[in-house]
């Protein structure tokens, strides 16, 4: 991986940018902790335990301010806000009531809560815990931000109804420790059944919603993502991977044998595990190792000879040319196909979606680009097929065309792409792209354009588009959709080669990032585009994500301090 190029855009004076700007490299050694209370830091690292983050926070939106949609078999909900706001967050809450809300389920108003919020796992958090999550939140900046409202279907949007559903499925109590497995056992399973709520997403559900608590960890569905079997069983689940190998998967995201975490489980290792001690991981993986043994139901292949036959053809013209026609990969680089775990789950969900939206790049992994618009869901089905039954690993040939069109209608894919759009290696519409119906008008928008005076006022009016009907969308969002829109109408132009193609995308990258620039408000300036190496960019992105901020609003604070701005 090379160097990377964060754009600062910071509100300094001309006077006092270059001060600032020696404490930017410096970054690594400063020590934003030391401003908080011992209370407060321990909040800090029980909150990044129970990842309250990627809940509470919509998409580009700013971290506990809430809105983030939430999509359920009984309609979407949105997170509420969590930061210290009186009118719209927690602001007014007691201890008592932040205790009542995650120990039992009861809002700061006497209402039962969504179990979308997962209180019934961390019910088995101490109360120390559960109040040093509270102040840690009541450190943060309020933010006014009010509730989105829910979008819940008849009768599953009156809350009393939620009486007989707690009845039948929760029982509060906190995690009592058991005397006949070890300190670290016990705090392994008090981190995997409170804080962690593993069993939110890795055990199945009953149609009302309850967790089948008689087949914990042993697998469950989170909207389309598959989250897998992670109980001891040695066929279905981790029995058989080393105490060693599932805390290199944990902490990091990738381990040879398990696979590479993508999907919700990369947000989590992102947001969450990343930041756990080496003594909490090991924990961990010492009580999914020796913990419950859940044995999932035998599948039956469903795809014939002739179907992986097909299989092998498209994976070998779509996929070996990264992940080797042993789909062995690249170490470090591109995923290893051949003994993944993701690709030996019960069902084949998880890598159906990967084929669909593309996956983004998760340390020193690469981006996987959406093949969505590029194969019909029999290709994709063929070749979900045949590399799960293609190399050591032999998991259930049970991926169906049916399977896939009911995951793509579920997924943010577009109908973009094309073969010509394949070729170029263009970017297809999938995940970090918004949805559909805006790639399509913005695919008819430049589909007429040519790379003259017109392309600028064409690309402000799109960024322009897109901020109207998406209030929100990050820089990022942004940038990947009119890419995806843009690079298959370039692809699909007969008139030009394919340098200038590429030279195309490259002005019309330059004119896009130049409109997000303009983004800054009138009183700040560009002062700096700073290239920094992945180690120190990982330091940066660290010591961010800590405050809960993004890269650049960060070394904004850092900068302005250092500049004696307020």
């Amino acid at each position: 991986m090379g160097a990377i190029t964060l754009s600062l855009n910071i509100r300094l004076t001309a006077s006092r940018w270059l001060a600032a700007l020696a404490l930017a490299v410096a970054l690594p050694s400063v020590g934003w902790a030391e401003e908080l209370t011992v209370d407060q830091q321990a909040g800090i690292y029980v909150e990044r335990l129970a990842d309250c983050m990627s809940c509470h926070t919509q998409p580009g939106g700013t971290p506990f301010a809430g809105g983030r949609q939430i999509g359920t078999p009984f309609g979407t909900l949105s997170s509420p806000n969590i930061t210290p706001d009186k009118d719209t967050g927690i602001g007014r809450w007691s201890d008592d009531d932040f205790y009542r809300a995650l120990h039992d389920g009861i809002g700061h108003r006497g209402e039962y809560l969504y179990p979308v919020m997962p209180y019934t796992s961390f019910t088995k958090m101490t109360r120390e815990d559960v109040l040093a999550i509270k102040a840690y939140l009541f450190t943060l900046k309020p933010v006014f931000a009010p509730r989105p409202p829910n979008g819940l279907y008849f009768p599953f949007d009156i809350r009393s109804s939620l009486f007989v559903w707690r009845e039948l499925f929760f029982h509060p109590g906190t995690y009592q420790p058991n005397p006949k497995h070890s300190a670290d056992w016990n705090r392994g399973a008090y981190i995997v059944e409170g804080p962690g709520h593993c069993g939110e997403c890795h055990s199945p559900r009953n149609i009302l919603g309850g967790t089948e608590t008689q087949a914990s960890l042993s697998g469950g569905v989170v909207q389309q993502w598959l989250a897998p079997n992670i109980s001891s069983d040695p066929l279905a689940g981790i029995g058989d991977r080393t105490v060693e190998q599932i805390e290199t998967f944990l902490h990091t995201g990738a381990d040879r044998p398990m696979g590479v975490a993508f999907g919700p489980m990369a947000e989590v290792v992102h947001n969450s595990l990343r930041y756990a001690t080496k003594a909490d991981i090991h924990s961990i993986a010492v009580y999914l190792k020796e913990g419950p043994d859940r044995t999932a139901a035998v599948l039956t292949g469903l795809a014939t000879p002739a179907e992986l036959r097909q299989g092998r053809h498209l994976y070998l013209a779509n996929c070996a040319e990264c992940h080797q026609d042993n789909g062995r990969g690249i170490p470090g680089s591109v995923a290893d196909l051949a003994g993944n775990a993701a690709l030996a789950a019960d069902q084949p969900n998880d890598v159906i979606v990967a084929v669909l939206q593309g996956l983004h790049g998760n340390g020193g992994y690469g981006q996987m680009p959406s093949f969505a618009g590029a194969l019909t869901d029999a290709n994709i089905s063929d070749i979900v097929n045949y590399v799960r039954t293609a190399w050591r690993d032999k998991a259930p040939a049970n991926a169906t065309p049916q399977l896939v069109e009911s995951l793509r209608s579920q997924s943010n894919v577009g109908a973009g792409g094309t073969e010509a759009a394949r070729a170029f290696d263009c970017p297809q519409v999938g995940s970090g792209v918004l949805p559909g119906a805006l790639a399509t008008a913005a695919q008819a928008n430049f589909l007429s354009s040519d790379d003259g005076a017109f392309l600028n006022q064409r690309v402000v009016e799109m960024v322009t588009q897109l901020r109207q009907q998406q209030p929100g969308i990050s820089d990022a969002q942004l940038s990947n959709t009119m890419n995806a829109a843009f690079c298959p109408a370039v692809a699909n132009r007969s008139d030009l080669s394919t340098s200038q193609k590429r030279m195309l995308l490259v002005k019309l990258n330059t004119l896009v990032q130049n409109q997000i620039a303009a983004a800054v408000p009138a009183q700040g300036s560009v002062v700096a585009s700073v290239p920094l190496s992945p180690s120190v960019a990982q330091d940066l992105n660290s010591a961010a994500a800590a405050k809960h901020q993004s890269p650049a609003a960060y070394m904004a604070d850092l900068l302005a301090k250092a500049a004696g701005g307020k």
